[in-house]
Order: structure tokens, then C-alpha cells, then sequence
């Protein structure tokens, strides 16, 4: 049967290109999206890492603290203070042998 008016041959074109440009921009935009997505990610990622890293400068600064305190309360001389302060300890080097060491100890008197 035949139509009585043709059909508009613009309007069958526009349907393809509408579905391509409305496809087209669908992609762009999710692209967009996906853009700005990974660009909130990598600012998160560097503000992790360099809260890490000022932590781990933080970290080896205490350490070298703690071993500065270390030498310091394990010297030789403060050591032998000590021991003849509050231990009493005398230390006396043998003449006849420079390697061999004797320690004393004394009793502390009672207070009363």
C-alpha cells in the first residue's frame, strides 16, 4: 500500500546522529568523571604519603634521641659515679695485673 505522504528522510538522519552525539557526549562525560575522580585519588595518595614520610622523619629523630640518651646514661664514667655513690662500690686496679678488676662492696649503715 502506498503512503500518502513520504516520509522525511532529515528526521531518519537525525535519529542516528542524535543516538551518536547523545552517545559521544555520554562517553565524554563519564570520562570527565572518571578524570576527576583519579585526580581526588592521586591528592589523597600524596597527602598519605607525606604524612607517612613526615612521620618516619619524626620516627628517626626519636631514635637518634634515644641513642644520644643511651650513650650518655651508659658511659664508662657516669657508670662508676653511680656505683660509688649510691652502691658503695670501690674500684681498685692490681699492680701486677692491669687486666684484672676487684669490686667491693660496702654495706650502707642503716638509717634511722
Amino acid at each position: 500500500m502506498l503512503r500518502r505522504f513520504p516520509k522525511p528522510t532529515h528526521l531518519n538522519l537525525f535519529g542516528w546522529r542524535g543516538f551518536f552525539l547523545f552517545s559521544l557526549l555520554l562517553v565524554i562525560l563519564l570520562t570527565l568523571l572518571a578524570i576527576v575522580q583519579v585526580q581526588h585519588e592521586i591528592r589523597h595518595t600524596e597527602t598519605a604519603y607525606y604524612l607517612a614520610l613526615k612521620k618516619n622523619i619524626e620516627a628517626k629523630e626519636e631514635w637518634g634521641r634515644l641513642m644520644l640518651e643511651k650513650t650518655h646514661l651508659s658511659s664508662p664514667a657516669r657508670i662508676e659515679q653511680i656505683a660509688q655513690s649510691k652502691l658503695n662500690m670501690v674500684f681498685e686496679k692490681s699492680q701486677k695485673n692491669h687486666n684484672l678488676q676487684t669490686i667491693y662492696l660496702q654495706e650502707k649503715p642503716d638509717e634511722l
